[in-house]
């Protein structure tokens, strides 16, 4: 896409693929999202849009993509990439920051489709992100965020040797939550980064869209 040079950009490992979606397979992605994607009962973004009701993760799932595109500018940016495997859509990892070029620290998310989640997928995913920050745009730091009860994301993030970096307590539908930040440096990243290689395609078309 001529105007969006974002929609060049792929991030491949061995069994998936990260890109950003078509409309398509957007309205795809949204259905992955209608089917489940955290167990009954649980709460695991700040935003409570995964325990709503399914026709609502659906469209909470297109608009925050349409949000993140419009809103886009390189000193304030939301990668929200669709995952892929073998053609099917999965999940979507995010990469974002604000003010990257002064700060050089980004910050990742992830979500998988419950039918998906337990195959090793979401270390994959984390790694493709952490690739793209560190390898493709040079970060300083990447930041992960976790529920104290979401032990799938603190698990993926202790493979990649992040270290705690505090606890918080946020509200979500009137109910306090600890959130556990954690973080790994560039020079951490190194030791981990052929645990799962990762080939990124068509950054350099769209480098200056991130700093």
């Amino acid at each position: 896409m001529r105007h969006w040079p974002l929609t060049a950009l792929q991030l491949t490992t061995a069994e998936l693929v990260l890109r950003l979606p078509s409309d398509g397979e957007l309205d795809s992605l949204a259905q992955v999202a209608a089917d489940g994607v955290v167990p009954d009962g649980a709460v695991y973004f700040p935003q409570p849009w995964a325990s709503a009701p399914p026709a609502e993760r659906a469209r909470s799932v297109l608009q925050n993509h349409w949000w993140a595109r419009g809103d886009w500018t390189s000193e304030n940016w939301r990668l929200l990439l669709a995952v892929f495997r073998d053609g099917q859509v999965i999940g979507q990892q995010n990469l974002s920051a604000r003010d990257f070029a002064t700060t050089g620290e980004a910050r990742t998310g992830f979500w998988l489709g419950r039918r998906f989640q337990g195959q090793g997928f979401g270390t994959q995913m984390r790694a493709a992100a952490l690739a793209l920050a560190f390898d493709g745009l040079g970060a300083a730091r990447v930041t992960s965020t976790a529920f104290a009860d979401n032990a799938a994301s603190r698990a993926v993030s202790r493979k990649f040797g992040y270290r705690p970096n505090g606890v918080h307590r946020i509200a979500v539908d009137g109910h306090p939550h600890d959130v556990h930040e954690e973080v790994i440096e560039a020079a951490d990243w190194q030791r981990y980064t052929n645990v799962v290689p990762v080939e990124i395609t068509g950054l350099p078309t769209c480098i200056d869209c991130f700093c």
